[in-house]
């Protein structure tokens, strides 16, 4: 076609195109997504093409006959309205129009009906799903993203974009038409993933984060689920085997238990108790009253699950990331005996000290061997009988308690058995309760 200098790039490049390759409005449209407002790229295209037919008309009624060859190339490759001006053009033209058009060279003419059928299958299952809010995602690395993105770079055109974000884009106005649910790019329920090699929707819950507390009024309870060789539970309950119950009435595939911090198995955690978050994963119902929930994730009366509210999941990180101090109460016995001026020295020596702590010798078969410092704030202390006695001890988070009192040969150090100079040994232990500030008071 020739050109008189005045030609716009933007005809210039859509016919381009259209001689090179068959485009569909929509394929055409996106090669030019970045000009122009209002518009979905379906009707960019179809405008484009409708302005091209109408200057190429105009030129080949001035005699162009390369505008007129145009024409009829265009009446193949890019249909409506170049089928209506080419009838005129050659007697041996079909009457119907566009019965001659060749498939897109792009998406092989299938993405206005995909689009149409994905939303419809993706509101559907969000509906199934109790999802309020979803984000549409696009398997990369297609066939047609590859078509297009090679046409649009041996082109020069640089106002395109993806197929991928069209789709994400008109798939999603289309959902929310149906179903009333609003996109969240940043908390959402479910992602649709839409794969434009094989034409199929996919829609996968995201996991579901219920923040909470457990407290355990029993011994010998681990808080994950204990299996040693051969399949043998070491301790007959879990926290975690608990929890686990509510991925029945969440219809969950499973249950991941994220708790700040532990304490041991023959330790109880009382008070308040300690925070926890339940990742529930591929639940397929979402909307479950939390004071059901706890009531299925209790095992009373060992295992008590307070359930407070759905969070992000920025908050299992948080959770993982607390070390708040903590108040714990220890029955410890020694065969020497235990005096009230013992006890006085216990709570003078560890006012507001650091406690230097090797891993202990108990868990050094799955910890690396590290010395911690640690904190502690305060110690109260009781006799209970000659032989035995009631410790309060407020301290940092992540102090190992048992080797506070026992010294763990040394590897704890100052301990309560070292400044006393009497062997000590813990009879029983509890948490009685997390700390928000630290104290240096009476615990």
């Amino acid at each position: 076609m020739g050109s008189e200098g005045e030609e716009d790039e933007l005809l210039s490049k859509a016919l381009e195109a259209l001689l090179r390759v068959p485009l569909c409005d929509r394929c055409l449209g996106r090669l030019f997504a970045n000009l122009g407002r209002g518009l979905s790229n379906a009707e960019r295209g179809r405008s484009i093409k409708i302005l091209l037919s109408m200057v190429l008309h105009s030129r080949a009624k001035a005699g162009d006959e390369e505008a007129r060859s145009c024409i009829l190339k265009l009446a193949k490759n890019a249909c409506y309205p170049f089928t209506e001006l080419a009838r005129s053009y050659s007697r041996h033209e079909n009457k119907e129009t566009g019965e001659r058009c060749a498939p897109c060279a792009i998406c092989n003419n299938v993405l206005d009906r995909f689009i149409s059928e994905a939303a419809l299958i993706a509101a559907q299952k969000l509906g199934s799903l109790e999802s309020k809010s979803f984000v549409v995602g696009v398997k990369s690395g297609s066939d047609i993203e590859l078509r297009e993105q090679n046409l649009a770079m041996d082109l020069g055109i640089e106002h395109w974009e993806s197929v991928s974000r069209e789709l994400k884009r008109e798939v999603g106005k289309r959902i929310q038409l149906l179903t009333g649910i609003q996109p969240d790019f940043k908390h959402y329920d479910a992602v649709v993933l839409l794969d434009l090699d094989s034409l199929s929707v996919n829609v996968q819950p995201q996991p579901l984060y219920i923040l909470g507390n457990y407290v355990k009024l029993g011994r010998f309870i681990s808080q994950m689920e204990w299996v040693g060789e051969g399949g043998v539970k070491y301790y007959e309950l879990s926290i975690e085997e608990s929890c686990r119950k509510v991925t029945r009435i969440y219809n969950a595939e499973e249950l991941k238990l994220h708790a700040a911090g532990r304490e041991d198995a023959d330790a109880r955690m009382l008070g308040s108790g300690r925070p926890l978050v339940l990742e529930l994963k591929v639940p397929r119902r979402r909307a479950v009253n939390l004071k059901v929930a706890e009531v299925e994730a209790s095992t009373p009366p060992w295992v008590i699950i307070k359930l407070s509210s759905y969070v992000p999941y920025r908050v299992v990180q948080e959770i993982k990331e607390r070390t708040s101090p903590k108040v714990y109460r220890v029955i410890a016995y020694s065969p020497l005996g235990l005096t009230k001026d013992d006890l006085n020295t216990l709570e003078r020596k560890f006012k507001d000290i650091e406690i230097r702590q090797r891993t202990p010798r108990r868990v050094l078969r799955r910890r690396a061997d590290i010395e911690r410092v640690r904190r502690v704030y305060a110690v109260k202390g009781r006799t209970l009988g000659k032989y035995t006695c009631e410790i309060l001890i407020h301290c940092e988070g992540g102090l190992y308690v048992k080797e506070l009192v026992h010294g763990d040969e040394g590897r704890t150090s100052p301990s309560f058995s070292e400044v006393l100079g009497k062997e000590l040994h813990v009879l029983y232990l509890d948490v009685l309760t997390y700390c928000s500030d630290k104290v240096t008071g009476n615990c």
